[in-house]
């Protein structure tokens, strides 16, 4: 039997367990922060010993450290957006001539000891000396001093337009502008053709962003999408672009704090395929009011549904016009934030009757009208014709004004 003495021993026992745990709880966050600063202690040196060109010292920083053996990973990412920083210095520095072919080549030979940048750094290294790599000499003692009267040594300029290319049919558009921006207007051919080639590369990295994301997401890699859209290179976009990249970020944004939860039905494939009659009751779409609007770009119509999750009524079916190739709607996950009866545009030269704001100055509305609001201006229906909203007969769009109310759920696919 147990006597009544045992109970406050019981109590100490789960006190001392307890305290215990914090203990150790305040001992692994102390480590942390101490492991936090001397791994960042370490690597300063290391920048500092390197941007000196104190090569073999800098090195020595890095050898047989156990801090940064438990922090490999965060080193070699830090290394590799340093690396990256200091290469693109040097091609800048290199066509501006204000240092020399060896100079950059002493440094990229120490940099390629590493092993963290990727094959391109190879290529780089070809195109400055037109050896193999291996064969680069590496002296510390080499005097890297910048010297823009080094006239001897330049560098052969049209090697930045296979490097370009190369980067361009990697899909590495950012790194290809960066190559073909580097070649002078005095090589006349190359440099007809890496304009050429810039051309491309703006008309092709908007479409390269927004297809990857949309994939992503579908994936459920909703970070990962986020991630990439957020990195744009603001130079091969044009301000309308960037505000729809900066609009498809916050609905990705949306879609991942509405379905995201572990007690979510919903998945993504509802972004990727057609809703149908047949589908529309097994994909858990849910809704903060009694509609969800459904527009499938494919078809240029626009399905209004009446019900609650997996219990959907097809209600109206609308003919409609979406965004012409380079404006085009975007697709994803959205919901009605706002209404209005008539706007007008001195941009287009044209307004619309009835919007319904579902994302940005992205809307469905009329048929657009002249500025008396009498006028149709362009009766297309059932193909694209926008400048990225979605056109209806003013009748539907009267209708979707008067029933679809705010937090309406809508999906664009």
């Amino acid at each position: 039997m147990y006597s009544a003495k045992s109970k406050p021993q019981n109590k100490i026992s789960i006190f001392m367990i307890l305290s215990i745990i914090t203990l150790f709880i305040l001992l692994g966050f102390g480590t942390n922060i101490y492991l936090n600063s001397k791994y960042e202690e370490i690597t300063n040196s290391f920048y500092n010993s390197f941007n000196n060109c104190e090569f073999l010292e800098a090195k020595s920083k890095l050898n047989n450290n156990k801090i940064l053996l438990i922090k490999k990973n965060q080193l070699n990412s830090d290394l590799n957006d340093y690396f990256t920083d200091i290469v693109d210095k040097l091609c800048t520095s290199l066509s501006k001539n204000e240092i020399s072919t060896n100079q950059a080549l002493t440094v990229l030979s120490e940099i390629k000891d590493y092993n963290i940048l990727s094959s391109s750094l190879d290529k780089l290294i070809l195109a400055l000396d037109g050896n193999e790599p291996e064969a680069i000499n590496s002296n510390n003692n080499v005097d890297t001093t910048i010297s823009s009267n080094d006239a001897s040594n330049n560098i052969n300029k049209d090697n930045y337009l296979n490097l370009g290319i190369s980067a361009f049919n990697s899909k590495d558009y950012p790194a290809a502008m960066k190559y073909f921006s580097l070649i002078p207007k005095s090589l006349e051919n190359d440099y007809q053709i890496a304009q050429e080639y810039i051309s491309d590369c703006k008309a092709i990295y908007r479409d390269y962003l927004i297809e990857n994301a949309d994939e992503l997401t579908a994936n459920k890699y909703y970070t990962k999408a986020i991630n990439l859209l957020s990195e744009y290179d603001s130079s091969l976009l044009s301000k309308s672009q960037i505000t729809e990249i900066e609009n498809k970020i916050k609905s990705i944004k949306q879609f991942r704090e509405e379905y995201q939860g572990d007690d979510s039905e919903y998945t993504s494939n509802a972004i990727l395929q057609s809703i149908t009659l047949n589908n529309v009751n097994t994909l858990s779409i849910s809704s903060k009011t009694n509609y969800f609007v459904y527009l499938n770009l494919e078809e240029q119509k626009t399905y209004v549904y009446k019900g609650s999750t997996n219990n959907w009524d097809l209600v109206k079916e609308f003919s409609c016009s979406t965004g012409l190739p380079g404006k085009e709607t975007p697709k994803g996950i959205f919901a009605v934030t706002n209404r209005g009866e008539w706007f007008f545009s001195d941009e287009f030269g044209q307004g619309g009757k009835y919007w319904v704001q579902f994302m940005g100055d992205y809307l469905f509305h009329s048929l657009p009208f002249d500025e008396t609001q009498s006028v149709i201006l362009d009766d297309t229906l059932g193909t694209p014709s926008s400048h990225g909203c979605i056109r209806l007969n003013v009748e539907d769009a009267k209708w979707l004004y008067d029933n679809v109310a705010n937090d309406t759920k809508i999906i664009i696919n």
